[in-house]
């Protein structure tokens, strides 16, 4: 009979042996007894029978119990140094990554050891000593089980360690797609409760082999930034930012890595910020004077699409970092600017042509001064933008005005002969042409030409009409005159409209001249002049022509603070409350404030910011070499008494420009000096030259 079926038959014979002692103890005891033998006996025949199983099966291997115990120290070593040898390579891999389990393995070492299993706790290598055929099996037991709880937590902590260091990737490159040094990066999902160590690897290694790129990316970013056309002061400290960046990236430090960037675009970011700041101002000037110069009608369309373009790119610019690009745009804005002017100088040269070919009346149409000028090329010599402007703004406004004023002549002149057939067929039937009569445009033109091409006709423009009958000229005398001289001549322009009338007529003066008009039909026109200087105020007024005549018109000089405010639509006078204490700080360390200086306002408003700032402050206010100044007038009375009392003897001269350089505290022109020389009381005998001051011998 083999063993299993011995053991299985002493088993069946023990269950045999336990079912009939407990049916005798019933019939011959009672349930009582029965009952505790079930409780008692049935398990120890079990545990017998468990023994005899155990024995039969050790007795069938041919292995002995210390050998079992052999075995099982061996297969639980060996769990032991898989664990070790797990948590091993992930350190090496992963060198920021901690489990948090040496106590608890340098307590299993020991517990080994105890057992007699010698076991490295690095390596995970084990041996098994001659004291384990003596050691307990269930220690055993309980160290597998410790171990399966390591290896666990082992996992547990490395899944906890891919996810923060998942949530930091994205930490580190959301700074650096913050400042647009990198794009939103590929998403990397967090490993699940159930995912392996091999599974979490993957996703670890995968994560950080793309930030590492991004990051290598912003840092030649970065270089090339300092590489391009404004090359930065400080490149040494730059380019060792941009080293140690490197380093901490070798390191798998990405938080150090992505803050050296940073510093380094910072250093940049401060070196370009002055530059940066006048190129943006320069731009906006220039798409200012654009909207002012109100040229949409007579350049191409494009090209006002052009400047919004460049104008909403300009305002989408707010680090000094785009300086580049930002210069890249103040380009293109200067071509397109060219374009517009040698637009309108085309559109004038073709309409003036045509008003040449044509043979037009006396008085209908004066080409322009605009005709022969060659604007663009002058623009295109101006590298300074702020002067280009300057220039643009000024050439833009005279060709508007030539071109809508040609263009309408070029027009009616085109369309005459049609027109004229209307009028003259209205005149023949009605003896009267009125606006109204002309479904065209300009009809107060073509009236007008009608009227100066034939006689007898009598012209009503403040209809306009056009009647049969005579129409009376005569001659316009207008006195042109200035409320004071100045050294240098000036240059007024009178113009007169009206009654299919228009002339301009310029007068060059120092203090008064006069503007001539020939053949000015009899009527009411429309008279206006220019002055042709900023400090005096333009005149318009209608004028009744019955009769050879002469009118003047009088410049008068406007208040300062009324010239330099007349183009600005903010209420400087809310805005001051503001600027108050940095213009009076300035003001009290320099001695003078001027809009040369760095105000906290924009440069179209600068001067009528301090015109305001003085009528309330009681300084004086000057213009000096192109620049406002407001002074301490007093101050500057002071100075000059001392220098004519204790530092000039008589006989001795001095210039204006020395008197700033060495004694005036604000840069005053000449003409404050004189009238501060000429307001002293008569203590001092002094000259006033034209260059400066000459003391005279008592």
């Amino acid at each position: 009979m083999n063993a299993n079926r011995r053991t299985a038959l002493g088993i069946g014979a023990l269950v045999v042996l336990a079912a009939a002692i407990g049916a005798g103890i019933f019939i011959w005891s009672g349930s009582q007894a029965a009952t505790w033998f079930v409780l008692i006996g049935i398990p120890l025949f079990v545990v017998l029978g468990i023994g005899l199983y155990v024995r039969g099966v050790i007795t069938r291997s041919g292995t002995s119990e210390q050998e079992f115990v052999r075995t099982r120290a061996r297969s639980t070593a060996e769990e032991f140094q898989a664990l070790l040898r797990q948590r091993q390579t992930l350190r090496t891999a992963y060198p920021d990554w901690d489990p948090g389990i040496d106590a608890q393995v340098e307590s299993a070492v020991g517990d080994f050891e105890t057992q007699g299993v010698t076991v490295d706790r690095e390596t995970g290598a084990f041996d098994l000593g001659a004291g384990v055929k003596s050691a307990d099996l269930q220690e055993f037991e309980r160290l597998s089980n410790e171990t399966q709880r390591l290896e666990d937590e082992v996992e547990s902590s490395f899944r906890e360690f891919v996810a923060g260091d998942l949530s930091r990737r994205e930490r580190v490159l959301d700074r650096l797609a913050e400042v647009d040094l990198a794009e939103p990066s590929e998403s990397f999902s967090a490993p699940d409760s159930n995912a392996s160590v091999a599974e979490c690897r993957d996703v670890l290694d995968s994560s950080r082999e793309a930030t590492r790129g991004t990051i290598e990316e912003a840092i030649e970013t970065v270089r090339e930034m300092r590489r391009g056309g404004h090359r930065a002061d400080d490149g040494g400290a730059i380019e060792a930012d941009l080293e140690d960046a490197e380093a901490a990236l070798d390191r798998v430090e990405f938080e150090s890595a992505v803050e050296s960037v940073l510093e380094a675009r910072d250093r940049l970011r401060d070196e370009f910020s002055g530059s940066f700041n006048e190129e943006l101002d320069a731009i906006r000037d220039l798409v200012d004077a654009v909207d002012r110069a109100d040229v949409d009608a007579h350049v191409e369309a494009s090209s006002i699409d052009e400047v919004d373009r460049i104008d909403a790119a300009v305002s989408d610019l707010d680090s000094a970092l785009d300086l580049s690009e930002a210069s890249r745009h103040r380009s293109d804005l200067r071509r397109v600017c060219l374009d517009m002017i040698r637009t309108m100088e085309r559109r004038l040269a073709d309409h003036a042509e045509t008003l040449r070919a044509a043979d037009l009346p006396p008085g209908y149409y004066t080409e322009p001064d605009a005709v022969d000028e060659r604007f663009a090329a002058e623009l295109e010599a101006i590298d300074d933008l702020e002067l280009f402007t300057e220039r643009w703004e000024a050439a833009a406004t005279d060709l508007r005005d030539a071109v809508e004023t040609a263009s309408t002549k070029a027009a009616v002149v085109d369309a005459y002969d049609d027109v004229s057939e209307t009028i003259e067929t209205a005149l023949a039937e009605r003896g009267e042409v009125v606006g109204d009569d002309l479904p065209m445009r300009h009809a107060d033109q073509f009236l007008g030409l009608y009227y100066r091409r034939n006689e007898g006709l009598e012209f009503d423009p403040s209809v306009p009409a056009l009647r049969r009958g005579d129409v009376e000229t005569h001659d316009l005398t207008v006195e042109v005159a200035y409320e004071h001289g100045s050294e240098r001549p000036r240059t007024a322009t009178v113009e007169l409209d009206g009654g299919g009338y228009s002339e301009a007529v310029t007068v060059e003066t120092r203090v008064a001249g006069t503007a001539a008009f020939e053949n000015v039909p009899a009527g009411t026109h429309e008279l206006s002049a220019d002055p042709g200087d900023d400090a005096f105020g333009a005149i318009e007024r209608d004028v009744r022509v019955d009769g050879d005549a002469s009118v003047s018109v009088e410049f008068r000089e406007r208040e300062l603070r009324e010239q330099l405010c007349a183009d600005v639509d903010v209420d400087m006078t809310e805005v001051l409350p503001d600027m108050r204490s940095r213009l009076e700080s300035s003001f009290a360390e320099e001695g003078y404030v001027s809009t040369e200086m760095d105000l906290p306002v924009q440069d179209t408003h600068a001067a009528c910011l301090l015109a305001v700032w003085s009528d309330e402050a009681g300084h004086g206010i000057c213009r000096s070499d192109g620049d406002v100044v407001v002074y301490d007038d007093d101050q500057i009375e002071r100075e000059v008494t001392n220098v004519l009392r204790y530092n000039v003897d008589p006989g001795d001269r001095v210039s204006f420009a020395d008197l700033r350089r060495n004694f005036l505290s604000a840069p005053v022109p000449d003409s404050v000096v004189r009238d501060v020389v000429g307001g002293i009381d008569g203590e001092h005998s002094v000259t006033i030259t034209e260059t400066g001051l000459e003391i005279n011998e008592h």
